[in-house]
């Protein structure tokens, strides 16, 4: 069994992890980085498939005010793209087919004028949550009782709006909204700008992607640590007093002054503690659920729907897939659409055989897009519930009445015991950006305890 010794151990290797471990580095700390998979790069996973297909299996987008995430890329030299919006955007209402433009549907104008209301008055309110303590809301309790479905029930709006809203919560959460505290909700927007922000595509959330894969910002961290990481040691315990921990890993025992655990909270508190945690954060960790979804790409000869003047990108209700936009790499011929299917109907999806979930996701496509959507390449997908040291995507989601009774737990150490990850965010919480900015707002806080 291989024992050694550090300032500060961090557990887990995704971006969150990364970017603790490099700010503590370049102040000089002795660092290792513990990761139970095989890769680095956690929610983001780009993969090179035998085609030469470049696959972005998680994570893949950045936007204008993700200026941690942008930094990054522009320091490392990565080349980047815009993605994909030329052409009408589809929504399925009531088994049609609409065009519109923009971020918001507009094909049904009753629907869209209310849909800009609700936008607007979700936006406001979330713009009055502070980020860092949305506990202190005046109104924390009340909101943190509702959930977003109870909200959705309670306005004046059309019912087609309505489930257009349902089928936006799904998307970016994703959860059923009968699932979410509303404060969460609103907590989530105002982390992110505000819902345009968020749901749209050029100069949105969605705008820019990474030429050769969002997990090459992972890669590159990892190269400035070199062999300070330690792949395929996944954390089964720590043992930490006020002077420090150590952490029993399937590579051996690390022990440090400090450690940061930088994985989303419902599996740092699968970790074994000892002693265990605080009962205010284990309450904490077991009313954080990750959500539900499965990313599939299908890829096609050409990307057909350009022809039709579509721009690739639906979003739907009643149907396995909810939402899908053009994937297609400008480096290649070949046209791509990646597809999400969230929240319940990942759930079915996870019941199904691989065959079965085929059939389903073309089925679908073939409403969307036509025919010529039948015959596609290859389909490449994850399951990110399946994945043992994610079991869910895209984030972690506080359930109703846990950041009015329990949010002040989420941030706060215990013992020598930091946290890190994109649920941890003040901004741009549960996006890769998020993630970033933890990581660094977390080795700052332990190098301000030591006084450096």
């Amino acid at each position: 069994m291989i024992e050694n010794e550090a300032d500060v151990v961090v557990v887990g290797a995704g971006l969150a992890g990364l970017s603790a471990a490099r700010v503590l580095a370049e102040a000089g700390q002795d660092i290792v980085v513990l990761e139970a998979r095989d890769r680095v790069g956690g929610r983001t996973c780009s993969v090179i498939e035998e085609d030469g297909r470049l696959v972005e299996y998680g994570g893949q987008w950045v936007g204008p005010t993700q200026d941690r995430m942008l930094e990054l890329i522009e320091q490392f030299g990565l080349d980047t793209f815009t993605q994909y919006a030329d052409g009408d955007n589809l929504q399925l209402v009531d088994g049609k087919l609409l065009r519109y433009h923009g971020a918001v549907p507009t094909g049904d104008p009753l629907i869209a004028a209310d849909l800009m209301d609700a936008m607007v008055d979700l936006t406001s309110a979330a713009l009055e949550v502070d980020t860092a303590e949305p506990w202190r809301h005046p109104r924390a309790t009340e909101l943190d009782g509702l959930t977003v479905e109870s909200w959705i029930r309670q306005q004046p709006y059309c019912e087609g709006a309505k489930v257009w809203l349902r089928a936006m919560t799904r998307a970016l959460f994703p959860a059923e909204p009968g699932e979410i505290s509303l404060l969460h909700a609103l907590f989530y927007i105002s982390s992110g700008g505000g819902l345009e922000k968020m749901i749209g595509t050029i100069n949105s959330a969605q705008e820019t992607r990474i030429t050769h894969g969002s997990m090459q910002v992972s890669e590159r961290l990892a190269e400035l640590l070199g062999d300070s990481i330690r792949l395929g040691c996944p954390v089964s315990r720590i043992e930490y007093t006020d002077s420090g921990v150590t952490v029993h890993h399937d590579g051996g025992i690390t022990r440090a002054r400090r450690a940061v655990v930088a994985l989303a909270p419902t599996l740092a508190g699968r970790i074994r503690y000892s002693p265990p945690m605080p009962g205010l954060r284990d309450q904490l960790t077991q009313r954080i659920f990750m959500g539900s979804s499965v990313k599939i790409s299908v890829a096609y000869a050409t990307p057909f729907w350009r022809e039709d003047g579509l721009s690739g990108h639906m979003m739907g209700d009643n149907t396995l897939v909810q939402v899908t936009f053009d994937q297609t790499h400008p480096d290649r011929p070949e046209g791509v659409l990646v597809c999400f299917v969230d929240s319940n109907s990942a759930r079915r999806a996870l019941a199904m055989t691989a065959e079965e979930r085929r059939a389903h996701v073309i089925e679908d496509l073939v409403t969307y897009f036509g025919e010529k959507a039948r015959h596609p390449v290859n389909v490449h997908e994850k399951l990110w519930m399946e994945e043992e040291w994610s079991r869910g995507c895209y984030t972690g989601i506080l359930s109703p009445g846990t950041w009015s009774t329990l949010g002040q737990v989420l941030r706060t150490p215990v013992g020598p015991i930091h946290w890190a990850g994109t649920e941890y965010a003040t901004v741009w919480s549960g996006y890769m950006d998020g993630a970033v900015r933890s990581g660094e707002t977390t080795a700052a806080a332990i190098l301000a305890e030591a006084g450096r």
